[in-house]
């Protein structure tokens, strides 16, 4: 495998001048700027020292990507509600589901003949043995 070395430097001249710093661009006035996007992207040079590398048209792109951005988010946070709401109803449905058959299965207990005729032991009333009579009209 290579190593890794450092380079070696370029030789520097007693003689030559130091590179000068570019000029910092003078601010441009509030009143030039007449669109929001224009005094944005003025703002976003001056704080980055950019100068004039960040043209108008990439300001609006990535505002508009940042403003998907803030969609996508707000959809996700929707929809995560909206499954929490159909989480939500969902036990409650079951919930009453469970207790319709429960309040079911008692009605269907209840209404047995065996059931009533004790129920009715207590009132004094008894169970029919002998069958009815069937009355035939010629």
């Amino acid at each position: 495998m290579a190593v890794n070395t450092f380079r070696e430097r370029p030789p520097v001249m007693e003689d030559a001048p130091p590179p000068k710093a570019t000029p910092r661009p003078p601010k441009k006035d509030a009143t030039v700027a007449t669109g929001f996007f224009d005094r944005l992207n003025n703002w976003i040079t001056d704080r980055l020292e950019l100068g004039d590398q960040m043209p108008t048209e990439t300001l609006k792109r990535i505002a508009f990507v940042c403003l998907l951005g803030v969609v996508y988010i707000y959809v996700q946070y929707s929809y995560e509600g909206f499954i929490k709401k159909i989480d939500k109803a969902r036990t409650e449905m079951e919930e009453s589901r469970a207790a319709y058959i429960s309040q079911k299965s008692k009605y269907m207990f209840a209404s047995k003949q065996s059931e009533i005729a004790q129920k009715l032991k207590t009132e004094g009333l008894e169970e029919n043995i002998t069958p009815p009579i069937k009355i035939v009209v010629k």
